[in-house]
C-alpha cells in the first residue's frame, strides 16, 4: 500500500498541496468542512509574484490572470492631511513589476483561486465536502481522522490546512499533552493576538467611481482603507480600525449588528474625491466584520501531524501575504516529502518510518519559519503604524511615501520573489526566467552609467537601513501595505 496524505481543509494551502501531490503521484484525500468547495465568503485575496510563480508551476496562473481582468491598477492615496496623492507615471507599478519578475500584483476573489485550484485537479473524487474533523488518532504506523458524520479516514500523515481555528492543530496539541511530550504549552493558543478589526467586503461599483482599474488607499484619524476595482464592475475593500488587544480564546467574534454599528461611524469618510464609505457600503454584495489575528506558532508538527497556512502562521491581511505564504509552506513540505520518499523507495522500503516523517516536517518548518515570522512582523507593524493618525504615521504617509515609497516597495517585492521557494521537480516558469534574464542583460548594457546609478541606489539603501534601525520595521510594512 502506497504513502497516503490526509489533507484537512479545502483552502488555498490545502488545494495547492493537493495539486502538488498529484504532480508526483502521491496519494491523498482532502476533507472539506463546507458543503461546497469554494463558498463565497465576501473575501478577496492579493497575490504577489512569489505566489503567482507557484501557481504558474501548477498550471493555474493564466486562468487566474484572465479572471482577474485588468490588474494594471492606477494608484491614488488620501493622505492624513486630506490631500489626494496620485501616481502620474505613464506605466503602472504592476506593469513595472511584471516586466521585472514576470508577474504583476493581482487581486481576485478568494473563491476564484480556490475554484481554479480545484478545477486543475485530475482526481476530484478525492476531494470530499461536508467532512468536519472532530478526532485524530495516531497508531504506531498510521493516522486515523474521524469526521462528524461518523466516517474514518486512514493515512500516513495528516496535514491541517483548516485555518486559524484549526481542528487538526487542536487535536495535535491534545495528543501531545496526553503523551506528555513537552512540545506544547497548555496555553499555546494564547500566542495568537489581535489588536485590530476589519470590515472587508465586495461591493458593486458605485456610479460615482470611474470604472478604470484603480487601487486606492485612504488614511484617517481612526482607521484606514484599501480599495481596489474588481472584475465584474465591483470593488474589493477593507476598513481597518483599532481594537482592544486580546489573545487566544478571548479574541472576539462579531455579529452583523456590530458590523453595522461600526460601519455607520465611518459613513461620512470621503475615501476618494468622489466617493464616501457609505457609497461602498450601500452597494455591498458581501461583508464581514472580523478580528484580525496574527501569530507564528512555535511548533507546527507532532509525530504524523503537521499544520500549514493560517493553522501554522496567521498573517494580518493588511500585508496580503497570507495566501502566498500558505502556498510557499505547501511547496517546501512537498519538496521535503518527495525527497524522503524517493530515498526510502530506493532503499527498498514501502513507506516512511515515523522518525523520517518527523524529519520531513522539521525541515519544512525550518525552511519557512523565518520568512513566516517576517510576514507576520511586517503585517503587525503595518497595522500599528497605519490604524490611526500618529506623528510617525503622518510624517511617513504625507511626506515620505509620495516621494520615495514606490521604489522602495518595488525593491522589496523583487527581493522577496527572488528568495521565495518553488516546487522542486517542476520547471520554473519561462516568464520568470525570461524577465530576470532581460533585466540582467539591461544592467550589463548600461555600463559605467549604470554603475554610478547602482552606487546612488546603494547610498539610498544605506539610508534606508539607518531609518529601519532607528524606527523599526513599521515603515517598511506600511510601504508594502500600500501595494497590497
Amino acid at each position: 500500500m502506497g504513502f497516503k496524505v490526509i489533507i484537512v481543509g479545502g483552502s488555498i494551502s490545502g488545494l495547492s498541496l493537493a495539486n502538488m501531490l498529484e504532480r508526483f503521484g502521491i496519494d491523498y484525500v482532502l476533507l472539506e468542512g463546507h458543503s461546497v468547495i469554494a463558498p463565497q465568503l465576501g473575501a478577496s485575496i492579493g497575490l504577489l509574484p512569489a505566489g503567482l510563480r507557484i501557481l504558474d508551476q501548477l498550471g493555474c496562473y493564466e486562468t487566474i490572470r484572465d479572471l482577474a481582468g485588468n490588474t494594471y491598477y492606477t494608484a491614488s492615496m488620501r493622505l492624513f492631511s486630506g490631500k489626494i496623492w496620485k501616481d502620474t507615471q505613464p506605466v503602472t507599478f504592476s506593469e513595472k513589476l511584471e516586466e521585472r519578475v514576470g508577474y504583476p500584483q493581482i487581486f481576485v476573489d478568494r473563491k476564484t483561486v480556490i475554484q481554479v485550484l480545484f478545477d486543475k485537479l485530475q482526481h476530484k473524487d478525492r476531494v470530499l465536502t461536508d467532512k468536519r474533523v472532530n478526532l485524530v488518532e495516531l497508531d504506531q504506523d498510521r493516522v486515523n481522522v474521524h469526521t462528524k458524520d461518523g466516517s474514518v479516514y486512514t493515512g500516513d500523515i495528516v496535514v491541517g490546512a483548516d485555518g486559524v481555528h484549526s481542528a487538526v492543530r487542536g487535536e495535535m496539541w491534545r495528543i501531545a499533552q496526553e503523551e506528555k511530550s513537552g512540545h506544547f504549552k497548555p496555553d499555546e493558543i494564547s500566542g495568537l493576538q489581535c489588536e485590530s478589526r476589519c470590515i472587508f467586503g465586495i461591493s458593486k461599483r458605485p456610479d460615482c467611481l470611474p470604472a478604470s482599474p484603480a487601487q486606492m488607499n485612504a488614511f484617517f484619524m481612526n482607521g484606514n482603507y484599501m480599495i481596489l476595482t474588481a472584475p465584474g464592475d465591483r470593488l474589493y475593500w477593507f476598513l481597518f480600525t483599532e481594537a482592544e488587544r486580546t489573545r487566544g480564546g478571548d479574541i472576539p467574534r462579531y455579529t452583523k449588528e456590530e458590523e453595522r454599528e461600526l460601519a455607520e461611524l465611518h459613513f461620512c469618510d470621503r475615501v476618494t474625491e468622489t466617493m464616501t464609505f457609505k457609497d461602498m457600503y450601500d452597494n455591498r454584495l458581501q461583508t464581514t466584520l472580523a478580528s484580525m489575528e496574527d501569530h507564528v506558532f512555535r511548533r507546527w508538527h507532532y509525530r504524523r501531524i503537521i499544520t500549514i497556512g493560517d493553522a501554522a502562521h496567521k498573517v494580518h491581511p493588511i500585508s496580503a501575504q497570507g495566501g502566498n505564504g500558505a502556498m510557499e509552506t505547501a511547496a517546501v513540505l512537498v519538496n521535503a516529502l518527495r525527497r524522503e520518499l524517493e530515498r526510502t523507495h530506493s532503499e527498498g522500503h514501502v513507506s516512511l518510518a515515523e522518525a523520517d516523517i518527523e524529519a520531513v516536517f522539521a525541515e519544512a518548518q525550518e525552511k519557512r519559519f523565518g520568512r513566516a515570522e517576517g510576514a507576520v512582523s511586517q503585517g503587525r507593524h503595518t497595522n500599528s503604524a497605519s490604524i490611526k493618525e500618529t506623528l510617525f504615521s503622518k510624517v511617513f504617509v504625507d511626506y515620505f511615501f509620495p516621494r520615495y515609497g514606490q521604489s522602495l516597495i518595488f525593491s522589496l517585492i523583487v527581493k522577496n520573489t527572488a528568495s521565495g521557494p518553488v516546487v522542486e521537480g517542476i520547471p520554473v516558469p519561462p516568464r520568470y526566467e525570461a524577465a530576470v534574464a532581460r533585466h540582467e542583460a539591461t544592467q550589463k548594457s548600461k555600463g559605467p552609467s549604470w554603475t554610478l546609478w547602482s552606487m546612488l541606489t546603494l547610498g539610498a539603501g544605506l539610508f534606508t537601513a539607518v531609518c529601519y534601525s532607528a524606527l523599526g520595521p513599521a515603515w517598511l510594512g506600511l510601504s508594502l501595505a500600500w501595494t497590497q
